[in-house]
């Protein structure tokens, strides 16, 4: 899974980064793949899903919500939720660590203005800011996973370079490098609460999915065979069919819009869509655009066979 970090400007940080152009093209490609395989099996008669036919089956049909890729998007997201939730906690840590720590006497407010570089201060004091950014943020389960980064390179992507150079190669803290290391970490919180909420939107959407295409993969295995309906029942069938096929055009809809409302995290344009950024180990990207085009495609293929059937009787 692609995790991010904070780069120096306050943009979060993909370990893979895709730039705007390059995931509106994949976006384009996936969709219409997608839909390529739809039309190719659904002109030749056929469900997209090998030794299933018109007639479905219940144990088959049940399944293919439950074999899809949402459930491994939930894992996804949940994992991806809760190192968010630890980082965010960590920067909050650390803020009140570096606030607790205080400055040396000729580090005050007292002295000419100078930059965050050419701050300086006691030596212990520097030590006690690198140890609590250690513990807090580089002592996380999954920070050698995920970056592997060495103190000043981590430092330097969430809190600025200014401040990574004063705390790891300064010899003093003064309180301007103490408020702007404070102020930093705020930031580094405040991005992963915001990233939260992106997060969070988009498992409510994953459920929402999921539930309505089970509902519809459960109304569909209630259905007889096609051999078992009379003339009639063929044709209430057929009506049937269509108002289940609008239901599932709806979620679809549904989660392209969610796709393209939270299509771009604000800080940071190069991530066009979250799902690449969640996904990236998935077999596609867009699970629920998946999962939808499959089961539009067997009611399809199944109001095709009430055609012949109706046809032929």
């Amino acid at each position: 899974m692609t995790t991010a970090t904070a780069s120096p400007d306050g943009a979060p940080r993909p370990r893979t980064v895709h730039n705007e152009a390059t995931q509106t093209i994949e976006f384009g490609v996936v969709t219409m793949g997608l839909l390529v395989v739809w039309l190719v099996w659904v002109s030749d008669g056929h469900s997209p899903m090998p030794g299933l036919g018109a007639d479905f089956s219940p144990v088959e049909l049940g399944t293919l919500v439950a074999s899809s890729s949402i459930p491994a998007a939930r894992t996804a997201v949940d994992r991806e939720r809760e190192q968010l939730i630890q980082e965010r906690d960590g920067f909050h840590q650390f803020t009140t660590e570096v606030d607790s720590i205080p400055v040396s006497a000729d580090g005050g407010a007292g002295l000419p203005p100078v930059g965050v570089r050419q701050a300086n201060a006691v030596v212990g004091e520097l030590d006690s800011v690198r140890a609590a950014y250690r513990e807090c943020i580089m002592e996380l389960e999954h920070f050698d996973q995920l970056y592997g980064e060495q103190l000043y390179d981590n430092m330097a992507s969430e809190l600025s370079e200014d401040v990574a150079m004063a705390v790891v190669h300064g010899d003093r803290f003064s309180l301007p490098v103490k408020r702007a290391t404070i102020q930093r970490a705020t930031e580094a919180s405040l991005r992963r609460e915001r990233l939260l909420q992106t997060v969070d939107a988009e498992r409510d959407s994953l459920d929402r999915a999921e539930r309505e295409l089970r509902a519809l993969a459960s109304d569909l295995e209630a259905e007889p065979s096609l051999s078992e309906f009379t003339l009639t029942e063929l044709f209430e069938h057929e009506r049937r069919l269509s108002r289940w096929k609008v239901r599932c055009e709806r979620s679809l809809r549904r989660r392209q819009q969610h796709i393209h409302a939270e299509s771009t995290f604000r800080s940071n344009p190069d991530l066009l869509f979250v799902q690449p950024y969640l996904y990236a180990e998935l077999e596609t990207h867009f699970p629920v655009l998946d999962a939808c085009l499959r089961l539009h495609s067997r009611l399809e293929t199944r109001q095709q066979a009430v055609h012949r059937a109706i046809t032929y009787r």
